[in-house]
């Protein structure tokens, strides 16, 4: 579904967060991407997207070159991104947030695609829909930012870190919502996290992202999950014993 060759990406020329960057993800699974602040996770979801002004290699999404093309582009050809902390427009309602989003769907498939979210997400079923964005809670504001991606049916998602900011509960309702679709559409999914547990908790593998390449790749799995954590500790312990 997707595949990242040799990626080179920063933001200062000559200076790469992504060194070397290889990656392939097949259809309907759940990659999931863990690293430490500044291994270069977010910058790698930005640079599927287009969104880092320096970069080389080669993109692949779908069997067709996706590198160089413009972030809009992509998202027509399949891929929704879930920008990290949930994007949403405030000063607009909940449904207008959901029509802008479906801008590109004529009416009457807009409507069916609303009516098919709103028995996946608690926040449609309501008349809730008629409140005014800002009004929100954080968790409700990341069901609403999934939604406006959902309804344009992507083929991938691409999530940066979805669980920031989120209480356990949010996080639980976030994930459940994801999986929901999931059921329905079979959307393949990189999902970048923060939060190992999370992370090991809704993948089918996971890659360790050090110093802009993958260190350690492995099926999601408790004793991964332990080496990972040890890895973590050792090399804290080795950075403050330098």
């Amino acid at each position: 579904m997707l595949e990242l060759r040799n990626i080179y990406a920063g933001y200062v020329t000559n200076n790469h967060i992504l060194k070397g960057l290889n990656l392939i993800i097949k259809e309907n699974e759940v990659i999931g991407i863990i690293g430490q602040n500044g291994s270069g996770k977010s910058t790698l979801a930005k640079t599927i997207m287009n969104l880092v002004p320096h970069i080389t290699g080669e993109i692949i999404f779908d069997g067709k070159p996706i590198f160089g093309k413009c972030p809009n582009e992509i998202a027509v050809n399949g891929i929704g991104f879930f920008i990290q902390g949930g994007r949403v427009f405030p000063n607009l309602t909940v449904e207008e947030n959901l029509v802008f989003a479906s801008r590109g769907l004529k009416k009457d498939e807009a409507n069916k695609r609303i009516e098919e979210l709103e028995s996946i997400f608690e926040l449609l079923k309501t008349r809730r829909k008629k409140i005014t964005a800002s009004y929100l809670s954080g968790g409700e504001q990341h069901q609403l930012a999934l939604a406006m991606i959902l309804i344009n049916k992507p083929r991938m998602l691409v999530l940066d870190e979805p669980s920031a900011g989120l209480s356990p509960i949010n996080v639980k309702s976030f994930f459940k919502t994801l999986d929901s679709f999931r059921e329905k559409s079979h959307t393949t999914v990189l999902l970048i996290e923060q939060n190992i547990s999370i992370a090991f908790e809704n993948s089918d593998k996971i890659k360790l992202l050090e110093n802009g390449v993958f260190s350690m790749e492995e099926n999601a799995s408790n004793d991964f999950e332990k080496r990972i954590i040890n890895h973590f500790f050792n090399s804290k312990g080795k950075e403050f014993n330098e």
